[in-house]
Parts: C-alpha cells; sequence; structure tokens
C-alpha cells in the first residue's frame, strides 16, 4: 500500500471518527461505553451531554464504575435490576436516584445495553442516560393531585350520601306528618265513640236496675204503662240506635287505620324481592296514601289509571318516584287545585301522566329540575335532591323515561314512561 493511499485511509477514518465524535456529542442524552472485560466495568467512552447531565468532567468520569453516580443511595430496586441484566448479559431500562457533582439529585432513565463479541462474549456495556427529572416530578405532583382528587371525591361521595340521608328524612318526615294525620282521623272519633258508647251502656245498665227496682218493688203487678215510663225515661230507643251507629264508625275508623298500614307496608315493599312485577295502580295508590297529609283536603286527586299490566320494576323505588312527584305536584299548589294522574298501556310500556294547576315553572328552571342539589324551595325544606333520584330511578334502574312540561301559571305535567318486561 503507497503512502498516499495510507493517507487516505487515515483521513476518511478520522473524519469518521469525528463525525461520530460530533453525533454523539449532538445527543441530549448522555452516552457511555463500559469496559465490561475488567472486574470493575469501568467507563471508557463519555459523550457531552453525560458531563452536562452530571457536572463531571471526562477526567473525573473515565475510569470509574458509574455506580458513583449513587453514591451511598445504593437501596435503589432498580440497582438490582441493572446488576441482574449486567450478571446476565441483557439489555433493561431503570430508572435511577443519580447525583451530579453538586450534589443535586436527578432522576435518570439509564437504558443499558451490551456489546456482544462474535464469540458471543459481553465486551462492552452501553448506557444511554435521560436527566426525566422534570417529567419524574410531573408525575409525582400529578400523583399528589390524583390523591388528593380522590380524597375529594370521596368527601363529596359521603356528602352525597349525607344529603341523600337528608332527602330521605326530608320525604319520611313527610310521609310519617301525612301518616299521623290520616291515622290520627279516624282514631279520634273512635276515641270519641268509645266515650260516648260508655255512656250509652250506662244509660242501658241504668234503666236496667230501674226496671229490675220496679218489679221488686210491686211484685209481678208492674203494668205495661210503669215500664214504658222507665224506657222512655232512660231513652232506650235512642240509645239502642246510638250504639248501633257507634259500633259502625268504629268499625269504619279502624277499617281505614288498617288500610293506612296496608298502604305503609305497600310503600315500603320491606318484604318483597328488589324486582318483581308490580301493579301501577297499587304503586300510585300507596303513594297518595303517604302524600295524604301534604294533599289535605284542598287539592282533589282525579284517577283515570284503567285496568294497566303488571310491569317488572322494583316496587319500592317506583313508590318513590310517585310520592316525589305527587308531592311536589301538591306544594305547587297555593290553595285549592287539582291533581290528574293517568295511565296508558303502551305496546312495551306503560304510561303514566301525572298533572297538577299549580304555579307551574319557567324555562330556566326547567332546565335544571333533574340537577341534583337543585331546588327552588326555602331553605330547610329540601337539598334538591329528590327529582334527582326519581329521574335516575327510572332512566338508570329501570331504562324508562321521564320527560316535564311546564309554563308559569299553567300548572306541571311530569310524564313517565315505564318498560314492561325486564331490560335485556
Amino acid at each position: 500500500m503507497s503512502d498516499q493511499t495510507s493517507r487516505r485511509i487515515q483521513l476518511s477514518l478520522e473524519r469518521a471518527y469525528e463525525l461520530h465524535q460530533r453525533a454523539m456529542d449532538a445527543s441530549s442524552c448522555g452516552i457511555t461505553i463500559a469496559d465490561g472485560s475488567q472486574p470493575d466495568i469501568p467507563l471508557i467512552y463519555a459523550n457531552q451531554s453525560f458531563c452536562s447531565i452530571t457536572g463531571y468532567s471526562l477526567d473525573e468520569t473515565l475510569g470509574r464504575n458509574c455506580r458513583f453516580l449513587q453514591r451511598d443511595d445504593r437501596a435503589q430496586q432498580g440497582l438490582q435490576t441493572l446488576r441482574e441484566a449486567v450478571r446476565a448479559g441483557r439489555r433493561c431500562t431503570v430508572t435511577l436516584r443519580n447525583y451530579r457533582r453538586d450534589q443535586s439529585m436527578f432522576w435518570n432513565e439509564l437504558l443499558m445495553s451490551p456489546v456482544i463479541a462474535a464469540d458471543g462474549r459481553v465486551t462492552h456495556f452501553v448506557g444511554i442516560q435521560t436527566d426525566v427529572t422534570v417529567r419524574r416530578n410531573a408525575e409525582e405532583a400529578l400523583s399528589r393531585e390524583s390523591a388528593v382528587l380522590e380524597h375529594t371525591v370521596r368527601e363529596l361521595r359521603e356528602t352525597q350520601m349525607m344529603l341523600v340521608h337528608a332527602e330521605k328524612m326530608n320525604a319520611l318526615g313527610q310521609m310519617v306528618a301525612g301518616i299521623a294525620h290520616e291515622i290520627n282521623n279516624p282514631l279520634s272519633f273512635v276515641n270519641s265513640n268509645l266515650y260516648s258508647l260508655r255512656d250509652s251502656i250506662q244509660a242501658v245498665f241504668a234503666a236496667y236496675t230501674a226496671l229490675e227496682t220496679l218489679i221488686v218493688r210491686t211484685g209481678s203487678t208492674a203494668s205495661p204503662e210503669d215500664v214504658r215510663q222507665v224506657r222512655e225515661q232512660a231513652d232506650l230507643d235512642y240509645v239502642l240506635s246510638d250504639v248501633d251507629d257507634l259500633i259502625r264508625a268504629s268499625l269504619d275508623g279502624l277499617h281505614r287505620v288498617k288500610g293506612i298500614v296496608h298502604a305503609l307496608r305497600t310503600f315500603a315493599r320491606l318484604d318483597e324481592a328488589e324486582f318483581k312485577f308490580a301493579s301501577i295502580e297499587e304503586c300510585v295508590s300507596s303513594a297518595l296514601m303517604i302524600a295524604a297529609g301534604e294533599i289535605g283536603s284542598r287539592i282533589q286527586v282525579h284517577l283515570d289509571l284503567g285496568r294497566l299490566p303488571l310491569f317488572y320494576c322494583s316496587p319500592a323505588e317506583i313508590n318513590q318516584v310517585f310520592l316525589n312527584l305527587i308531592v311536589n305536584a301538591a306544594q305547587s299548589i297555593r290553595g285549592v287545585g287539582e291533581i290528574r294522574i293517568r295511565g296508558r298501556d303502551l305496546a312495551d310500556a306503560i304510561e303514566v301522566v301525572i298533572e297538577d294547576t299549580g304555579a307551574g315553572m319557567p324555562p330556566e328552571v326547567i332546565q335544571q329540575i333533574f340537577t341534583p342539589f337543585f331546588t327552588t324551595k326555602p331553605s330547610g325544606e329540601g337539598v334538591g335532591l329528590g327529582l334527582a333520584i326519581a329521574w335516575r330511578i327510572v332512566t338508570e334502574r329501570h331504562h324508562g323515561t321521564i320527560h316535564v312540561q311546564s309554563q308559569p301559571g299553567s300548572g306541571t305535567t311530569f310524564t313517565v314512561v315505564l318498560p314492561k318486561e325486564k331490560a335485556s
């Protein structure tokens, strides 16, 4: 080989090495090469980015094992993974806490790859280091924020449970007031009748005593006129008629109490499976009985349910829906008014319409009527969950629909459509 050819090859190699060096230094990642044939696997090459990332010069880096970047922080999980990969001569990626020359910590994402000779021996290890401190700090910040968010969500759920409980207690208060009112009326006249019945029985015994005294005094010679006078003085004809009326009225009152208790049991559905086939008429009737205290005598209720088929539902939840709608209708009516409830058998569903002659609602209220915690009632009279719960029961639990139409001064109409069969 001539000197000129040798010179040309040397120049070409120098240019190639210079290009390789510039390319390595142009990388934003730290690049190192360690000698895998030496016991301590020292670094024999490091690019400029490695020096920039770590703060160490080439003189302070070459000839040392890269463990100097960990200092005394040797209990990291990633280090064990790295050691096992080096021993096995396989590639691995780990994220380590490394320390710069100025003692500051940074997160180093290290990709380590073995260089394998033709005979299968591992001769060198190439390491590519990326400073991921900003990303890792962002991940940790996100994790902390997620933990805070999770805690907040948990608190919101607890608050929601408390508010739902408050709404249930509010509905329970209305229900108890209605039941107390309805039971108090028949019990009041049963109580009054029993006092009157006691007086009547005492009058009968007084008449009997008078007749007995008359017979004893006169023997068997008492005249019919004497007996008639005793009967008239005790007013036995009226007493006997009144006793019959008192007993009939008392039995009627007790029958009403029994009906109220039956309606309460039907409304609660405590002894039934969650979902079953039930009657719309029974659900509406029990809800009306529970809401009687809110309806009172000022509101006329018109029922037009006809003979509707059974439908698959959770009766207790459907009862709650009708109770919420009926109570809202009654509360929207100032003074006297009417509530009309009608049902219709559709092809695969049952439609129930509840219409009132109340104050109605403007469009901006209608848009939020099913939003949780939205209420137009004064503070202390509800937390705005009644219609939101009704919407969830109808749409999510029963796969039905619920719509509202209303105008200020023209009343409100709720239309509930419930599938007859179990949703597939």
